[in-house]
């Protein structure tokens, strides 16, 4: 969903389609099937935030942080992929000057 009053911003198109499809990728990935996903944008102060939720089991709140680091894969998960999704959005999200974060939500699934 989107607010219809969001003002446009000037960000590199290929980058920033690069750094959704790596991260709703690992959700479709890691989520059970029938998972709900959703995508948020919102203006915040001059820039903007885009948030994508799934309805799955979360993450281990211990490896929130390392989710981000080069290579790193959850322990039990399914092998394929380089293990390089999310330190590219990572990298992606900060040569826009941004910050990419993860959290459990309380009800389920992460954000």
């Amino acid at each position: 969903s989107t607010a219809e009053n969001i003002p446009l911003f000037k960000v590199d198109g290929i980058l920033m389609e690069q750094v959704l499809q790596n991260i709703i990728h690992n959700a479709v990935e890691h989520t059970p099937a029938g998972t709900t996903i959703t995508i948020v944008l919102s203006q915040k102060n001059k820039g903007f935030t885009i948030e994508i939720s799934d309805s799955g089991p979360g993450f281990p709140e211990d490896k929130l942080e390392q989710v981000f680091e080069k290579f790193y894969r959850l322990p039990h998960t399914a092998t394929g992929g380089t293990g390089l999704g999310l330190s590219i959005a990572k990298g992606f999200v900060k040569a826009h000057n941004g910050n990419i974060s993860l959290k459990n939500i309380p009800s389920g699934g992460a954000k």
